[in-house]
């Protein structure tokens, strides 16, 4: 058997890493951007959201399969079990704690936004996506690693606040 060699994103977080984006394949990166999601949610916080029984990561239909549901609910954040969650229409946005958005595309934006904006969903947005103007989180891929940029007047118009470890580490803070 041949080792694959891996040039990989290691983003150490509260004592956690992700590793991924590697020659692996889709497998390994799917899985590495459900670790840098899981991240993303455990260094954000939306005192503004009504206390829930579980922590809701959503994705609509044309997103669902650019992540990996194990990697993802085999994880706890803030003592609250983890679920990934297929969104079919905006409305159903209400029940999310983490909104992400890669090939979904909306006629009607400012609906998803003023709901996304209402109950402090935090909000994680593939580059290139016409959606990416109203996330608070845009993720892309450079080099086979994974970068982000923070949107702070986005996330503070939701409720979001961003640990400031995380604000660290972003590549990019739109103010």
């Amino acid at each position: 058997m041949t080792a694959v060699r891996r040039t990989c994103l290691i983003l150490p977080l509260l004592g956690l890493s992700i590793t991924g984006l590697c020659q692996a394949g889709p497998e390994q990166t799917r899985e590495t951007k459900s670790e840098l999601l899981f991240n993303l949610a455990l260094l954000s916080q939306m005192p503004n959201r009504q206390t829930q029984d579980t922590y809701a990561i959503c994705a609509f239909e044309e997103d669902i399969g650019h992540l990996k549901a194990t990697a993802l609910e085999s994880q706890k954040l803030q003592n609250l079990q983890i679920f990934l969650v297929t969104v079919k229409a905006p409305a159903d946005v209400k029940r999310c704690n983490l909104l992400y958005i890669q090939d979904y595309s909306t006629q009607k934006p400012l609906e998803l936004q003023q709901i996304i904006q209402k109950e402090s969903v935090l909000t994680v947005v593939y580059n290139g996506n016409k959606f990416s103007e109203y996330g608070h989180v845009e993720i892309s891929e450079q080099d086979k690693h994974y970068q982000f940029a923070l949107n702070l007047s986005s996330a503070k118009q939701a409720g979001i606040v961003f640990d400031t470890r995380l604000i660290k580490l972003a590549t990019n803070i739109i103010n």
